[in-house]
């Protein structure tokens, strides 16, 4: 076991990702971090008066994965494929893996192996220009629908009360 990560699996801490490039992204990051520690989560989440709600769903959306990734880092040690063989929700659910693309047809995996299947996907989706402009005032129509989902998808990881 390694306090800080030395000889594990790279995969475990991704580089944090930049929320899209922009004078107003800044402003934004700066009001997430201003208040986030305050205490009061519905000022922390509430959108800036003057913003735009696609630019601070976009800021925060990153923000959102960067914690995810974080959370599941520090969790690889204690759920590795041995102890964690496939990843449920309580007894009754199981989750199976499928991308719609390279995987089509749901397959059963670990519990890390999904979580780090779903972390890629996620980062390809934020990675692709067309889905996810790197430069703020340039999301296209789509983007709402695509973003919301992103969001429901981490929420849902990031509440789910076992691993495996």
């Amino acid at each position: 076991m390694s306090l800080f990560g030395l000889g594990r699996n790279q995969k475990t801490f991704r580089p944090k990702k930049s929320a899209p490039s922009g004078s107003k992204g800044a402003q934004l990051r700066k009001h997430i971090d201003a208040t986030l520690g305050s205490g009061n989560l519905r000022e922390a989440v509430r959108l800036p008066p003057g913003e735009d709600i696609n630019e601070w769903l976009a800021v925060n959306t990153v923000d959102f994965f960067n914690q995810v990734n974080l959370l599941y880092g520090t969790l690889t040690e204690f759920c590795t494929s041995e102890s964690c063989p496939t990843m449920t929700a309580g007894p009754k659910y199981e989750y199976r893996w499928a991308d719609g693309v390279q995987i089509k047809k749901p397959i059963e995996v670990s519990a890390p192996k999904y979580v780090e299947y779903l972390m890629d996907w996620i980062e390809g989706q934020l990675d692709n220009e067309s889905l996810f402009p790197q430069k703020l005032g340039m999301l296209p129509a789509s983007w709402t629908p695509l973003v919301s989902q992103k969001c429901f998808i981490l929420l849902e990881l990031s509440s789910l009360p076992d691993l495996g």
